[in-house]
């Protein structure tokens, strides 16, 4: 991923201006996005000096209180492929996508990477996708008529809405873009669409995940890295873990810490 921001963590959290820097680096030339590299792998400290980095920017939400501000993302075999756990691709998506107050900012810290050489996170500009629709598509997406399904047992992000719009009214960082590939395959179904087109809805969101893979990046951690992006901006996936998972302990395999961030003073940076 040439594109993106690399800082240094130590930089960002030594001297006078620690770790206001991180912020403005993030929302200005990093362009919402990332990479923090540790010099270390001394993960308790570099995980607190994350939360310091994270403050900045907004809230540290904990939206699984049992975890506290960091969730694991481990490997298992018996989680279905396509999810969090899964051995498979995950698909570009955006966390909590029905909430009316998504996090957003998402941060990804490593643990571990995968022995066998897979499981690269990816992420996508969604600015840059929907900026390559069509007027007629655009219009569409933007209409509130498309639902998902709820989390259950999450803290700190607001409401489930019963409909919502894809498009924000702007696309300009103030209001997310709520986008999901996983839906696309129950839009075609007639699924979590109230519109009444639900045939063009789905067809002018096909063209919405097309424009999203046209732009995606891939980057894959090494322990002591940490990588945060805009949620207002960017979808994020896992490409599929290294074969012969199977062959790999639990205590080797690939593990992230996850955390989340609130929009600052409740709006964008």
């Amino acid at each position: 991923m040439t594109e993106l921001l690399v800082l240094d963590g130590r930089d960002l959290t030594c001297g006078p201006n620690a770790p206001r820097g991180f912020a403005a680096a993030v929302t200005g030339p990093g362009a919402g996005r990332a990479l923090v590299t540790f010099d270390t792998a001394e993960h308790p400290l570099n995980l607190d000096l994350s939360l310091s980095l994270l403050s900045s920017l907004g809230p540290v939400l904990t939206v699984y209180p049992t975890h506290g501000c960091w969730s694991d993302l481990s490997v298992r075999e018996d989680a279905d492929p396509g999810r969090t756990h899964g051995v498979g691709e995950n698909r570009l998506h955006v966390d909590l996508v029905d909430r009316d107050r998504l996090p957003r900012y998402i941060a990804l810290y490593c643990m571990r990477s995968d022995p066998r050489g897979g499981g690269a996170s990816a992420l996508a500009d969604l600015w840059q996708a929907a900026d390559a629709l069509s007027d007629s598509d655009r219009d569409a997406l933007s209409e509130p008529v498309f639902s998902y399904f709820a989390d259950n047992g999450v803290h700190g992000v607001g409401t489930s809405l019963e409909r919502f719009a894809i498009l924000p009214p702007e696309i300009d960082g103030a209001e997310p873009i709520r986008f999901t590939a996983k839906m696309h395959p129950h839009l075609r179904r007639g699924e979590l669409t109230a519109g009444p087109e639900p045939k063009l809805a789905a067809a002018a969101f096909g063209r919405l995940v097309d424009a999203a893979y046209d732009h995606r990046v891939t980057v894959r951690l090494e322990p002591g890295q940490l990588l945060v992006f805009d949620q207002h901006r960017y979808a994020h996936g896992r490409m599929p873990l290294g074969e012969g998972q199977s062959g790999t302990s639990r205590q080797q395999r690939r593990l992230l810490k996850q955390s989340y961030v609130a929009a600052a003073g409740g709006g964008s940076l």
